[in-house]
């Protein structure tokens, strides 16, 4: 396609110098001369819009790298300094209801980030907001360098840090279906499941890195022979903080390369407008059962998964093997290792025929291993289980993702996102707060009956009575259509 635009191009090169005429001699000449060099400049001006086309996914994914390996160093860091023997020491409750403060900020704000994404230019938001969500990590790293980290401290940073980003989810992900379009109109193959693959990737191996860096907070990491016998560490947790702050900081500057967006413009204004535009995105997931499923699905990974992910997993980490922020680094890592591999994999594949009957088979395997976590098991067999439990993680996120990024309407697609996402986080702080509080009652192992079991008859509902088992993905269609 981008051959034929350079074609269409020098045809109407050719066009112009051949159609301008003049009675006066020489006159002819000049004018098609004129158009010709107005045409070259234009042929001049398209390519360079191709080659800002061309970088603008490779930027998206920079923006995305640059807010999940943060989010990565929060993972370890967050837990490591409210249960750690060397910070605060508290238990799974206090754990729990940080983590609510750190989810319950979306509940409130997701849904007015999905109206402020589709109604701003989304680069700029991007970048007001990355700039924003540097400063609460360089709060924690001067409160814990003056020896003044507190419980309250953390409260305050998991409230401000869950406010920005309840207006980022919206604002970044409903960018890629734009950026994908653009993409495609000059020529490019990408299509609307592989980018959202791709940045699930880049979000998966951002996590990584952030995840490993953060595994030699206050202690030193000796690497095996193999790689040298060096040692790496100890880094000091306020150090970790700011280059967090400072990986916030530069999504901002990969926010620059990205076009500016497409605000939709709205007929009113205020906080009545703001409502209206809320109530119709609800209309419109409540409308279509596919979006419905998933919403539903989402709020169910919330409350089941997310609690035994971001409590019960630190809790079995200090309690039952006796590690600290390295042995975290350790289970995160490898989770999210399992999901980038998965992703890695799924991204061979542009076109998937049963997205939702590939998620719920991944659901299904992922709440099986968190079963298998109630006996006590070697070290190396639990890392087992959680690179598994990523690699059903790694399938579902991606394949939500693209079903709702398909099944919603383009126009309100950043509110659909939101909802959807909402589902998610709504069930993120209860699920948090249960799972603190049933862990400290009967311990890290004997629970995980209830995050296995509440997601499994999640998963038979989903089969029996939604479409998501039997839906065809919307790329795989178009394409066998088009063959025909």
């Amino acid at each position: 396609m981008s051959g034929d635009i350079d074609k269409i191009v020098d045809d109407m090169a050719e066009q112009a110098s051949e159609s301008v005429t003049s009675p006066v001699s020489g006159l002819s000449e000049a004018l098609g001369a004129g158009a010709s060099f107005i045409v070259s400049a234009n042929h001049w001006r398209a390519k360079r819009l191709r080659r800002g086309v061309k970088i603008e996914l490779p930027a998206y994914l920079a923006v995305q790298c640059s807010w999940f390996m943060a989010f990565g160093l929060q993972l370890v860091l967050f837990p490591y300094l409210i249960t750690g023997r060397d910070h605060l020491h508290l238990d799974g409750l206090a754990l729990g209801l940080a983590n609510m403060a750190l989810s319950l900020p979306s509940v409130i704000f997701l849904l007015i980030g999905g109206v402020v994404a589709e109604r701003a230019d989304g680069r700029r938001l991007l970048i007001l907001l990355h700039l924003l969500a540097a400063v609460p990590a360089m709060f924690l790293a001067f409160a814990i360098a003056r020896g003044q980290l507190t419980y309250p401290a953390m409260i305050v940073y998991a409230l401000a840090i869950g406010t920005i980003g309840a207006f980022m989810m919206p604002a970044r992900d409903s960018i890629v279906n734009e950026v994908v379009s653009r993409r495609s109109r000059v020529g490019s193959g990408v299509t609307l499941q592989l980018g959202v693959t791709l940045a699930t990737m880049a979000q998966f191996l951002a996590q990584i890195a952030g995840l490993i860096l953060a595994g030699y907070a206050d202690k030193a990491t000796r690497m095996p022979a193999w790689l040298g016998g060096f040692s790496i560490g100890p880094i000091s947790a306020e150090t970790l903080l700011i280059a967090q702050g400072a990986a916030l900081a530069s999504g901002a500057g990969f926010a620059l390369m990205l076009a500016r967006g497409r605000p939709i413009k709205s007929s009113g204004k205020g906080p009545g407008s703001t409502l209206n535009a809320i109530l119709d995105g609800l209309r419109a997931v409540r409308a279509d059962p596919k979006l419905w499923a998933m919403t539903t699905l989402m709020f169910g990974v919330g409350v089941f998964v997310i609690g035994s992910f971001l409590v019960v997993l630190p809790i079995i980490n200090r309690d039952v093997y006796h590690f600290g922020s390295s042995g975290i680094r350790d289970m995160f890592v490898t989770f999210w290792m399992g999901a980038f591999v998965s992703s890695a994999v799924l991204a061979v594949f542009k076109r998937i025929k049963r997205q939702g009957r590939l998620l719920l088979v991944a659901q299904f395997i992922a709440s099986a291993s968190i079963l298998m976590m109630m006996g006590t098991v070697p070290h190396w067999m639990f890392l087992g289980i959680v690179f598994v439990w990523g690699l059903a993680a790694g399938i579902s996120i991606a394949m939500s993702r693209s079903i709702v990024q398909d099944s919603a309407p383009k126009e309100k697609l950043a509110r659909v996102l939101s909802i959807y996402q909402l589902g998610f986080m709504a069930g993120a702080p209860f699920g948090a707060a249960l799972m603190g509080a049933l862990v400290d009652w009967f311990g890290p192992q004997k629970i995980a009956v209830v995050p296995a079991g509440g997601m499994i008859l999640l998963i038979v509902w989903m089969v029996f009575f939604t479409p998501v088992w039997n839906m065809k993905g919307t790329a795989w269609v178009a394409h066998h259509e088009g063959r025909k």
